[in-house]
């Protein structure tokens, strides 16, 4: 049996429910574009491991193209849309799931040493060709469409460019109907070559085509998932390399495979795992501190979508079952009328339900049709380490809107997982309004995007232009700030009912429990911060700490706790008064705190003394004389947080210390008096900043869309470099001598040589030089300017920004020069992509 299976059902259906703390577990990140409508619908995201950089994208009607230095190459890396055994899909507007559907690097590709040297596979479907093609497993039924798994070789003199004619087909099978194909392809960390394949399409696995299937829909039938004789509905495992050269072989089949040594007759010992109906998206979380493991995405038929591990020799009970429930095929009955074909069957990790079917177990209703994903195992996120991240196609009516979920392990190598059923983004809700989600993928450091498209066509336009794009995972950007305090003031409430206030006028804040000599009286502080007016809208808080001093602490107040909560109704600050005894206080004025009365305000509190939250936000433990900190604290945070997103709801903090103990009244710096003001400290985090070059190329291009440096677009004679350094548009035409001039002018016996340019001091990846020659050989430098720093230089004399346009600046630079010599003057960009 295996070690998943020994998992007790009533853990794994309490696993499936998200619990709310594990929504804190993922952190709050940015899906960041970085290529946009270039691409018509994009399957497979990957990495070729070999240095580059580079990523793979599949475009399902047949090409692969390559994002290299934030830009798609305009070239196809790989371009069989247009041959005859090419991809057979839809040329129009219709939803298809034929096409491109899977890419993988041999382990060796960047190895010379290696057999799979500048070898990749593919994993697409072309049209079926009787007498061509492998026949149907039915008699006078004709296939729908072929899967094809083949070879191809890389360009030895261009690493971008693939050798069309170097297809070599290692697998061809037929596919009943259109969809259910499956298409993932992945080498495993034992360097064997992982391949997804559907049921075979159609619905139930109970067509014609399908083991005991036919057009009647019987539903006795075992259906190509549960049948060891067919390639269908399985993971495969192959050694794709060919094992005998020219001869018939075109793969090998490990001898580990754990159905290699099984005698039944016509049993395919390519098979890995079975009993699944559509692995459109697997992949092995094998990078370092990873464990291993085999996560796969199989889309359910219409009630439930599920994740499972996949292990050697695995039945995950497909179609005997969908999810843990046993699918009514016909009646809609409840009892599934397909006999058990025998396990054990394993469940899912986890599970969801379509919009608006209710299932057994519960579960939540989030999507349509499960996408995949990876355990991330990248640098850049690091509170995202070890964590699943996967999608959903589309979550709505009609698939328009996207999820993207995530899974979190309980305990490491438990199999018991938490689901998350929307990891956070900001400023992109999720689900994601308006996108499908088609693939995820990584790059070379294990960070991970997301293929989506806008509707759901193969072809489709958007606006004319392709409807895909790539987006990826980042990390917020992070601030440090401290707030003033804009107001504060001290509450306070009398033991006997004389109406009566103690204030030293001076504006210190108070809190605690005076002695009998003052009262007793029990006081108050209150402290407000205007967190909308200096935190970008749509930041998220990530730490939050309120700091005052404490400059005289009640004789009792050591090791007390002061609670810092937050109050629910608005308040104002009003004046004191403060008799010369500096005692017992006298009647409060109109507009001053007492213990019933808001500031600014006749009315009552809802609750004498401060209306406020009876949970602390945070609290903290008087130790004499020094700072005092709250926080950081999860309710301090989500206090902040809230006044960001809403400030009108924003009231501020009422601190309350020990009211029951004499003498634990203590006094705090405030705005008006003391050396150490209020402030509350926040770490923040936002959507990255774009680069100069980043925005600057969105401002007249689609995003990721090529731009070559040494192109001049409108034929100005100023290359694209050089209308990013001006500041130019590089759409439209400027004089030649508009980005830089050079002039001379008499002085005695020599000539001043004034040469100006324009710089842009955002493009920090620029760096200037102005040069001189009299040769045309050696060029000296006489002003610079290096990542957007000020510029220096033995000529350099002034820079001014430019009217109208800041911040371009003009830099001035001259030299003093014999009247009869000739000179030359240059401008050399140098950018550092």
């Amino acid at each position: 049996m295996h070690p998943i299976q020994l998992l007790r059902r009533a853990a794994l259906i309490a696993a499936l429910v998200p619990l709310p703390q594990a929504q804190a577990a993922f952190p709050t990140t940015v899906l960041k574009p970085v290529c946009l409508r270039q691409i018509h619908s994009p399957t497979n995201i990957v990495s070729a491991a070999d240095g580059s950089g580079r990523l793979f994208v599949c475009d399902q009607p047949g090409r692969i193209f390559i994002f290299q230095n934030g830009m798609l190459l305009p070239t196809p890396f790989l371009d069989i849309s247009s041959t005859s055994g090419g991809p057979a899909v839809a040329q129009g507007t219709g939803y298809s799931e034929r096409g491109l559907l899977g890419l993988a690097f041999h382990p060796g590709f960047a190895n010379p040493l290696s057999p799979g040297y500048r070898k990749f596979f593919i994993n697409y479907n072309k049209n079926y060709v009787a007498g061509v093609d492998p026949g149907p497993p039915v008699a006078d039924h004709t296939p729908n469409c072929v899967t094809v798994i083949a070879e191809f070789e890389v360009s030895a003199g261009n690493p971008n460019v693939a050798v069309a004619g170097s297809e070599r087909r290692l697998l061809v099978f037929t596919q009943p109907q259109s969809n259910h194909n499956g298409g993932q392809l992945e080498f495993g960390p034992d360097g064997e070559m992982y391949v997804g394949t559907g049921d075979g399409g159609s619905s139930n696995d109970n067509n014609v085509g399908h083991t005991g299937g036919s057009a009647a829909r019987p539903t006795e039938g075992l259906g190509n998932g549960q049948d060891k004789t067919v390639l269908l509905g399985k993971i495969l495992r192959i050694n794709p390399l060919d094992p005998d050269g020219a001869g018939p072989l075109t793969y090998s089949i490990p001898a580990s495979n754990p159905f290699f040594n099984d005698p039944t007759p016509g049993l395919r010992k390519e098979i890995y795992a079975f009993g699944l109906r559509n692995p459109w998206r697997f992949s092995f979380d094998k990078r370092a501190g990873g464990t291993g493991r085999l996560f796969c995405g199989d889309v359910g038929q219409g009630r439930i979508e599920e994740i499972d591990l996949i292990v050697a020799g695995g039945n995950y009970g497909w179609r005997y079952k969908e999810g843990v429930e046993l699918p009514a095929f016909s009646s809609g009955s409840p009892t599934n009328p397909m006999p058990n074909p025998g396990g054990p069957h394993i469940d899912p990790i986890a599970m969801y339900a379509h919009p608006g079917v209710t299932t057994s177990p519960v579960l939540p209703q989030l999507g349509l049709s499960v996408t995949g994903g990876f355990v991330y195992r990248g640098a850049a996120i690091p509170a995202l380490q070890g964590k699943y991240v996967f999608g959903d196609y589309g979550s709505t009516s009609g698939a328009s809107d996207g999820r993207i979920m995530g899974l979190e392990e309980t305990a490491p190598g438990s199999g018991v997982f938490t689901l998350t059923q929307a990891i956070p983004f900001l400023g992109t809700p999720n689900p994601v309004i308006g996108q499908r989600i088609l693939c995820l993928g990584e790059d070379e450091s294990g960070e991970i995007y997301v293929g989506m498209k806008t509707n759901a066509g193969v072809l489709a336009l958007d606006g004319g232009l392709p409807a895909g794009g790539i987006y990826k995972i980042v990390p917020l950007q992070s601030f440090n700030t401290t707030l003033p305090a804009s107001k504060d003031n001290s509450i306070y409430a009398e033991d006997v009912p004389l109406a009566r206030s103690y204030s030293d006028a001076l504006g210190y804040l108070y809190a605690g429990r005076t002695g009998d000599n003052f009262g007793p009286y029990v006081r108050r502080a209150l402290v407000a911060f205007d967190v909308a007016a200096q935190v970008p809208a749509g930041a998220v808080i990530q730490s939050a700490q309120l700091k005052l001093k404490l400059n005289r602490a009640g004789p009792s107040s050591t090791g007390s706790s002061m609670a810092l909560h937050r109050l629910t109704e608005t308040w104002g600050e009003g004046t004191s008064v403060n008799p010369v005894d500096g005692g017992y206080g006298a009647p409060a004025t109109t507009g001053d705190a007492t213990w019933l009365r808001r500031f600014y305000n006749t009315s009552s509190w809802t609750t004498a003394g401060g209306s406020f939250d009876a949970t602390p936000s945070a609290s903290a433990v008087l130790a004499g004389v020094a700072l005092v900190t709250w926080g950081p604290a999860a309710q301090l945070q989500t206090d902040v947080q809230s006044w960001l997103d809403t400030p009108a709801g924003n009231a501020g903090w009422i601190i309350r210390g020990d009211e029951v103990t004499n003498e634990t009244a203590s006094r705090f710096d405030s705005r008006q008096k003391g050396t150490v003001p209020p402030a509350l400290q926040l770490a923040y985090g936002t959507a990255p900043q774009l680069t100069r070059r980043e925005s600057w190329l969105q401002q007249y291009f689609l995003v990721g869309q090529f731009v070559d440096d040494l192109a001049d677009l409108e034929g100005d004679a100023n290359a694209n470099l050089i209308e990013y350094a001006y500041g130019f548009s590089p759409l439209a035409a400027n004089e030649p001598t508009a980005g830089m001039q050079v002039a001379s002018a008499p002085a005695g016996p020599n000539t001043i040589c004034t040469s100006t340019f324009r710089r842009d001091p955002r493009a920090t990846d620029l760096s200037y030089f102005l040069e001189t020659s009299d040769d045309l050989t050696a060029w000296a430098i006489i002003a610079q300017s290096i990542g957007g720093s000020a510029p220096t230089g033995s000529g350099y004399v002034a820079e001014s920004v430019v009217a109208g346009e800041a911040p371009i600046r003009i830099v001035e630079a001259q030299e003093t020069l014999p009247t009869s010599a000739k000179h030359f003057v240059r401008l050399r960009v140098v950018r550092q992509p």
